[in-house]
């Protein structure tokens, strides 16, 4: 998996190299990474700590063979020189194995959520 994240209101943009993550799956119905979303907030709470990035937007893209996933960082990276100035982040962050019970706990906090997505009431 690697990271990208910008800030709309900047003409800087953060990338990641390649990093293997232990013990990560990927649902076998969706085809998506389990956890993805915790992945991204992880380079968030990192950009803002370590760059001074306020509020940038995160994805994360992974895939199985590290050959594909070198292939679509470049494809990304050259998409976006164009508008951004790229940093690589690489040497500072380090993607965390994903913990289940983490993102339990942080959901129960906010409310918990019916199947809609909408708060249920208690």
């Amino acid at each position: 998996m690697f990271g990208f994240a910008t800030s709309f209101v900047d003409s800087l943009a953060y990338i990641t190299d390649v990093q293997y993550i232990d013990s990560s799956f990927i649902d076998t119905k969706t085809k998506f990474l389990v956890g993805r979303n915790m992945y991204s907030l992880q380079l968030q709470e990192f950009l803002a700590k370590n760059e001074g990035c306020t509020h940038p937007v995160t994805a994360v893209f992974f895939g199985k063979k590290k050959e594909k996933m070198e292939k679509k960082m470049l494809s990304v990276r050259r998409r976006f020189e164009r508008d951004f100035k790229i940093k690589n982040v690489s040497c500072n962050f380090r993607a965390e194995k994903y913990n289940e019970e983490e993102t339990i706990q942080s959901s129960e906090a906010g409310g918990a959520k019916s199947k809609s997505g909408k708060k249920s009431k208690k």
